[in-house]
């Protein structure tokens, strides 16, 4: 019952932040008229909600390792759907510029900062609460002085989202993903205990499952580049780009730290 329990709320976070969360996103970027950059920082922000939910409701579930393991691998396999998009779409050529370095190195920082920590067994330390939300806060201060807005970037479009509706869609599916987080939180520790899962493993499981979001948007974001004849602009791997170092290193930056002081609140009160 208990993976039962875990199969139907991980669904229902992945068709929440899909229907919900992006479209309400879509809304709101196409009625601001966002750039590409900041569409795709946006969205790698929103999908990382449901790693967030999972994380705290893992830990105050007791099964803090499995949270942080979904953190870590959810890093992984964004990267890696990444390049599945990249190389099905043909756009290798594109990611290796100079004007990417740095979302790539923050990218793969974001990977390895929980597996080092884990290694180390320092991933429960209160101390990381502060420097992992200051590294988030670094690397916003520092994409916004490598990456200054370029006119010839900013193929400005005329409105097409509606406002309203997009941010009661947005808040909509946020709602939805938290109690659908808890449950599967709760089923997830109850999965471990039950079937005598590695938390690791747990995680594992957890990290393609939250991943899915991700992978629908790469691939949205190429098809429609494709689709519209703008596949040599840059745009595209813009957003994808940031989509995906936005995901990691919120993952890292914020995720973690927040769940991390969720996750030692709850113990000191246990």
């Amino acid at each position: 019952m208990s993976a039962f329990v875990m199969i139907i709320s991980a669904a229902a976070i992945i068709l929440s932040v899909k229907y919900g969360l992006l479209k309400g996103i879509d809304h709101v970027a196409g009625a601001m008229n966002w750039s590409a950059k900041a569409r795709g920082q946006l969205t790698g922000y929103a999908t990382s909600v449901p790693e967030f939910v999972c994380l705290v409701a893992a830990g105050i579930s007791g099964v803090w390792e499995a949270g942080l393991w979904n953190i870590a691998s959810s890093n992984i396999i964004n990267a890696v759907l990444m390049l599945m998009a990249i190389t099905y779409y043909r756009q290798f050529g594109e990611l290796f510029k100079v004007r990417f370095l740095d979302e790539i190195f923050f990218a793969c920082l974001a990977i390895a900062v929980p597996i080092v920590l884990m290694q180390l067994g320092m991933d429960t330390q209160w101390y990381l609460v502060p420097i992992l939300l200051g590294l988030f806060v670094a690397y916003q201060l520092l994409d916004k002085r490598l990456n200054r807005p370029n006119s010839d970037d900013e193929e400005e479009e005329e409105s097409v989202g509606n406002l309203p509706y997009g941010i009661i869609l947005g808040l909509s599916a946020l709602i939805s993903i938290v109690i659908a987080g808890m449950f599967l939180g709760d089923a997830t520790a109850a999965v471990i205990d039950e079937m005598d899962i590695h938390p690791a493993i747990a995680g594992w499981i957890l990290g393609v499952v939250t991943s899915i979001p991700e992978m629908v948007s790469f691939f949205a974001v190429y098809a429609a580049s494709k689709r519209e004849g703008r596949q040599s602009d840059l745009n595209d791997t813009q957003e994808a780009l940031d989509n995906l170092t936005g995901s990691n290193m919120a993952n890292v930056g914020i995720v973690y730290p927040l769940g991390l002081l969720a996750f030692l609140l709850a113990t000191s009160l246990a």
